[in-house]
């Protein structure tokens, strides 16, 4: 059954606000990663909770005393204010590749943090032969061409469209997988 989360996120004032004196964003990082990997194990999709764009450390989201958002002006680093991703937080963890369609029925999907690596495990469904399985590879994970390797069938892969379209055979069974890493990992 297709189903949706409505709402997850995590608290950036964890560990009694430490990481806004550090710098270092690893736990909440951890936590957002630990989150989103249950979801993928669990092929569930979510929204995630919240974007504020006037959001600082000493004031939190402005609500309720809430500190949730993936973005702070307090986090945008002195002459960095260009960059698009300026002020994100924990956004290694939150930008990932996932299956945006599927020709099937997904079976496995996850994401390894630590080497950046993506895998997908679908089985077909006749029904729709021919059309494509549709990944997001975002240019945060990989700013340069990524690896990818499948289990069978073609691959398109549009860079600035941050897309990697799939075409498996359906000659070779009914579960395909595609792996996607960094170019810098060994095969």
């Amino acid at each position: 059954m297709p189903t949706i989360v409505g709402e997850l996120g995590i608290p950036f004032d964890l560990g009694g606000a430490a990481a806004y004196r550090s710098g270092d964003f690893g736990l909440q990082i951890s936590a957002m990663d630990t989150t989103l990997q249950a979801l993928d194990m669990a092929l569930l999709s979510a929204t995630l909770w919240n974007y504020t764009p006037d959001n600082t450390n000493a004031h939190g989201d402005g609500w309720n005393g809430e500190d949730l958002s993936i973005f702070s002006r307090d986090q945008i680093a002195p002459g960095r204010e260009d960059d698009l991703f300026a002020g994100g937080r924990a956004l290694q963890a939150v930008v990932r590749p996932y299956a945006v369609r599927c020709a099937g029925t997904p079976l496995r999907m996850s994401f390894d943090l630590a080497t950046r690596t993506f895998r997908f495990e679908f089985e077909h469904d006749p029904g729709v032969a021919g059309a494509p399985t549709v990944i997001f590879v975002p240019l945060f994970q990989y700013p340069q061409p990524p690896r990818i390797t499948v289990s069978d069938g073609t691959t398109s892969f549009a860079m600035l469209a941050q897309t990697l379209e799939y075409r498996h055979d359906p000659a070779c069974g009914r579960v395909h997988a595609l792996t996607i890493a960094p170019a810098s990992l060994a095969a």
